[in-house]
């Protein structure tokens, strides 16, 4: 199988998670490719939920994957706008695609922030048409190391 990770990633807890994932699709015999994505002007990251304008130098081809994992942190109790703009760039091309949406964040509980942010990922990628799979919420990502991501990514990817 084809598998493309696309997250944003800004302290490197959502990189840590997909890169995780990444070595375990790999060991499995799958095909994968991560990437982190890069806008072309800095984030502000001081205003979260301000509206920005955001353009990417490495939006990926889509269209040889088979499967998406989707991801990002989550910011001011919503998704990473990096990703959502992502997800709104994709547009028509993910229909039909499998799609596993997942974020990190700092809060021990996913239903706090988590939950609702990874669902709003969830909900953009399937009003594109995208076969949405259960998503994944990493949380107390304040405390995380390889043990931790790899336990992570096991649980994540349980529903292929």
């Amino acid at each position: 199988m084809n598998v493309l990770i696309i997250i944003h990633s800004q302290t490197g807890k959502t990189l840590g998670l997909a890169e995780s994932a990444q070595a375990l699709l790999a060991s499995q015999g799958h095909n994968v490719e991560l990437v982190r994505l890069e806008t072309v002007e800095p984030i502000d990251t001081r205003n979260p939920t301000k509206k920005k304008n955001i353009d990417f130098t490495n939006l990926p081809d889509i269209s040889s994957a088979d499967l998406l994992l989707l991801g990002g942190p989550v910011w001011a109790f919503r998704p990473s706008p990096v990703i959502m703009k992502a997800i709104e760039d994709l547009g028509g091309k993910l229909a039909g695609k499998k799609v596993i949406a997942f974020v990190t964040h700092a809060f021990p509980w996913a239903w706090l922030t988590g939950t609702s942010s990874m669902n709003a990922m969830r909900r953009a990628v399937g009003t594109l048409g995208a076969k949405v799979l259960p998503g994944f919420v990493l949380s107390s990502t304040n405390t995380v190391n390889a043990d931790r991501f790899n336990k992570a990514s096991e649980q994540m990817l349980q529903v292929l």
